[in-house]
């Protein structure tokens, strides 16, 4: 008889917490068959990965945890974290979980030269200039959670692990699409291992794995792939650069433009969307690197001969723009390769402020050259030191008080054609000296390219 036998004893589960429990508490966990246990200090739980699932991502790069809300992700990120500690080899691991210091602006919380800092606020998702000089408090929470991952990333070095919570949880999915794109291939090229975590659904058909770990089927598999969101160059007008104009660090408009082509880009939630822009201008009259690039072609001893060449042989790429969220997929490449399969010309040039930190024209096929400072801008160098200033100083009102400062920047300015002939005041060099901080600070390069096809089939008259 089943009646008299005596029936197993079912031990209520603890919940271990530091609080003291409240009898409101009490009274909701116990209906659940739950008591409530206070312990002074309770470390966070983590579940221990199996020795299998270890082996496996051994053999991995990128490694995606993924499953619905309150699957355990965490607490398994932190048993891996605990394993992989434990590991005799000389591996670091970094956790994108840090809150940095508030008194700092983003780009000097970051390890490495100010190139490495760039590439490594554009890979997690930050390429927008106008942020590295905030400090952590003043970003959105999605822009904070990027550079806690920019920060594991600046001080991993090859062969360490990277474990990232809530990868892109916080991003839209047309901007964690293209931050999911940029990570892993900088785990690749960095020889980084990526454990990354995310309720997504998207994510990893977004950031291709080699391993998935499913803690929703308990599964740990391959990833099934990538689902391209397609990036399509075609021919644009005005109003395709005019909506994304306020992104580009120049403000007016090019002048004398011959074409522009856009960059769509097709995403499954939003269709198609404007994902850049490319403006070819005519040439200015003037540029001394070009003697590099065309030694004889467009500096003739006849200024009118000068100009013919330049309006019949030359265009230059005045613009390239991508919007925030494609940054990081390639797109300003792809624009300028575009153009060069089907130049207008024979030949193409560009300058880019930013040409160290953004070799997007090289990766096109242009050859860069670094434009060396003028003697005028030499002049107003000298006197800068003489004076035992810096560049950086041009930024600070005070500096402007010094007589040869003034006097050599108002020289500078007129050579630059920023201001006329004539006698200027002082006013008028503190409004022209965030101008030439700008321009002297900055590195740029100038890019050259000839068309195969065009050279090949020109005559040769002293021309192309």
């Amino acid at each position: 008889m089943g009646w008299n036998r005596s029936k197993a004893i079912h031990t209520p589960t603890k919940v271990v917490t530091p609080a003291a429990p409240s009898e409101s508490a009490v009274r909701a966990c116990a209906g659940f068959g739950l008591l409530i246990e206070t312990r002074a200090s309770h470390a966070p739980m983590h579940t221990r990965p199996t020795p299998a699932m270890l082996r496996a991502i051994e053999q991995a790069q990128t490694v995606l945890l993924t499953g619905p809300s309150g699957s355990g992700k965490s607490c398994l990120l932190r048993g891996l974290t605990h394993a992989l500690s434990m590991r005799v080899d000389e591996r670091t691991i970094h956790s994108a979980d840090n809150t940095p210091s508030p008194g700092r602006s983003l780009i000097d919380l970051l390890d490495g030269s100010l190139n490495e800092k760039r590439s490594i606020l554009s890979h997690a998702g930050l390429a927008e200039p106008r942020l590295w000089a905030l400090s952590p408090p003043c970003l959105s929470e999605g822009e904070r959670a990027r550079f806690s991952l920019a920060l594991a990333m600046s001080r991993a070095k090859a062969g360490d692990v990277l474990i990232v919570d809530e990868l892109c949880t916080a991003l839209d999915r047309i901007s964690a699409y293209a931050l999911a794109r940029t990570i892993r291939r900088w785990a690749n090229r960095s020889g980084i291992t990526l454990i990354g975590a995310s309720a997504h659904e998207d994510m990893e058909s977004m950031l291709a794995p080699d391993l998935i770990i499913d803690l929703h089927t308990n599964a740990v598999r391959p990833s099934t792939g990538f689902i391209e969101q397609p990036i399509h160059i075609e021919p644009g007008t005005i109003d395709d650069y005019r909506q994304l104009a306020h992104l580009h660090y120049l403000a007016d408009e090019p002048a004398t433009r011959t074409l522009v082509l856009r960059a769509i880009r097709t995403t499954p939630t939003q269709g198609q969307l404007l994902a850049g822009v490319l403006v070819v201008s005519m040439p200015t009259l003037n540029a001394s690197w070009r003697t590099r690039a065309w030694p004889g072609m467009f500096n003739t001893h006849s200024k009118a001969i000068n100009a013919r060449r330049l309006n019949a042989h030359l265009r230059t790429i005045s613009r390239v723009i991508v919007e925030p969220r494609s940054r990081g997929l390639g797109v300003a490449s792809a624009l300028v390769r575009a153009y060069l399969h089907n130049p207008q010309t024979i030949a193409t040039e560009s300058i880019a402020a930013m040409g160290s930190a953004c070799p997007f024209f090289e990766r096109a096929g242009m050859t860069p050259y670094p434009l060396l400072p003028t003697p005028t801008d030499l002049r107003l160098i000298d006197a800068i030191e003489h004076e035992q200033h810096t560049l950086t100083d041009l930024t600070k009102p005070e500096t402007i008080n010094n007589p040869l400062i003034a006097r050599e920047l108002i020289t500078w300015s007129k050579s630059r054609k920023l201001v006329g002939p004539g006698t200027h005041d002082r006013h008028t060099a503190q409004l022209l000296a965030p101008i030439a901080a700008c321009r002297l600070l900055a590195q740029p390069r100038a890019y050259a390219h000839v068309h195969q096809q065009h050279a090949e089939g020109s005559n040769r008259d002293g021309t192309y």
